[in-house]
């Protein structure tokens, strides 16, 4: 009988060998002890590979809004409501302060849109 190497004690397991190699390695399970300990090692890792396997695929998929849905509908509510506030507001501004803060005003909301646009394609 030739030596057992674990990689032939993974393929026992796996139901790989042929025949009389497979014979030969299940003689040599039963009647070595710290082979026997070796394989049931290998049994139980493969056993729990095996179920963290399964509860991975059995989990269940989460969809996402499609991004042309948000872009297209929240991102004109969003443009409409800036433009209808500056029409509002601008007009009655008359200080440098106030302007100041329209203008700083502007480039937040850019950068915010900027960002949920970003974050949002990046989204699965």
């Amino acid at each position: 009988m030739n030596p057992i190497d674990p990689a032939e004690l993974s393929a026992f397991l796996d139901g790989e060998l042929e025949a009389a190699r497979a014979k030969e390695v299940a003689s040599a399970i039963a009647s070595d002890p710290a082979l026997r300990t070796e394989f049931e090692r290998l049994r139980k890792a493969d056993t729990g590979w095996s179920a963290a396997a399964r509860s991975a695929i059995s989990r269940p998929t989460i969809f996402l809004a499609s991004r042309t849905t948000f872009s297209s509908f929240y991102m004109r509510v969003v443009t409409g409501a800036m433009v209808l506030l500056s029409l509002r507001i601008l007009p009655k501004l008359n200080d440098a302060v106030a302007w100041g803060f329209v203008l700083h005003s502007i480039v937040l909301i850019a950068l915010l849109t900027w960002v949920i646009r970003t974050t949002h394609r990046d989204s699965p």
